[in-house]
């Protein structure tokens, strides 16, 4: 009889502990999950504000040289380079912005009516053939067709 007992202790404290087990595995995966999420949640918020940093500054270069962002503006020969090189950091940015985009949805609401803005006043630079080569083709065929409405 004490054998018998022995072994129902045995059995059942066998299945508690597969029980416990598969409780704890459970546990664990919930909590890989949301540390998955939180970690993703995390790096679109320092991702965010490194764009908007970014931008920031691109900016702060346009109000110390309103000649950059003037449509249709007489400028002199070292202005156009400057502008040259500034419609290129605009267009690198937008591009990179574009990826993010595609990559992070959200980020559609917040970027493409800037991507829009910065399009109206930059568009006949990248219309040019040699600063299109500088670009992607999925980008480029995006700011062609103008179509900024969020997905």
């Amino acid at each position: 009889m004490e054998i018998f007992l022995s072994d129902q202790y045995e059995t059942l404290w066998t299945a508690i502990s597969s029980i416990m087990g598969i409780i704890a595995t459970t546990l664990a995966i919930f909590a890989l999950i949301y540390s998955m999420r939180t970690y993703r949640k995390t790096m679109q918020i320092v991702h965010y504000g490194e764009i908007d940093k970014m931008y920031f500054e691109i900016l702060k270069e346009a109000l110390a040289k309103p000649h950059l962002v003037q449509k249709n503006s007489e400028r002199s020969a070292e202005q156009e380079v400057e502008y040259d090189i500034y419609a290129f950091i605009i267009w690198n940015f937008l591009e990179s912005i574009y990826d993010r985009c595609m990559l992070d949805h959200d980020l559609q609401k917040t970027w493409f009516p800037i991507i829009q803005a910065e399009r109206k006043i930059h568009l006949p630079w990248i219309q040019e053939s040699e600063n299109r080569a500088k670009f992607k083709i999925e980008f480029l065929s995006f700011i062609d067709e103008g179509k900024f409405e969020v997905a």
